[in-house]
């Protein structure tokens, strides 16, 4: 039996748990929850979780931790002891390339801009957006 994310009902691949101890999210809407609507309660108890441990989810054998205190504290972004922590969302990941992956989806870029083959746009693709706020009045204003 596949178990599914609790909240868009995907195939659980990935994913994020707090110190509350639920494991029914994948990792993908824990931090779509956490980076974009800054929402850093359990979406199944709705305990605060200052941080959240990402890891492949198998099942009983998901790799568990109990004990938060375990993880680096104090650490920016990128590589913390055995883990790599991901600033905006205050998360832990023991898999590398997963850790990318996330660090990737949250940058903020425009992809209209990024697509567009002119020189002006092609300009405005190198200046990242600081904000989410700015990033939506750029779509806005820009790209109506």
């Amino acid at each position: 039996m596949e178990d599914f994310c609790a909240v868009c009902a995907d195939t659980l691949e990935w994913v994020a748990y707090g110190s509350c101890g639920h494991r029914d999210v994948c990792s993908t809407c824990i931090v779509r929850l956490r980076f974009v609507m800054g929402d850093n309660k359990c979406c199944i108890c709705k305990t605060v979780c200052p941080f959240v441990f990402v890891t492949k989810a198998m099942g009983k054998y998901t790799r568990v931790i109990t004990d938060f205190s375990v993880l680096p504290a104090g650490v920016n972004e990128g590589k913390a002891g055995d883990f790599w922590y991901h600033e905006d969302t205050k998360a832990y990941f023991d898999d590398a390339d997963h850790y990318r992956m996330i660090r990737t989806m949250c940058q903020l870029s425009c992809n209209v801009c990024d697509n567009a083959e002119d020189q002006v746009a092609q300009a405005k693709r190198k200046s990242k957006f600081r904000s989410i706020e700015q990033l939506k009045g750029h779509l806005y204003c820009v790209h109506s």
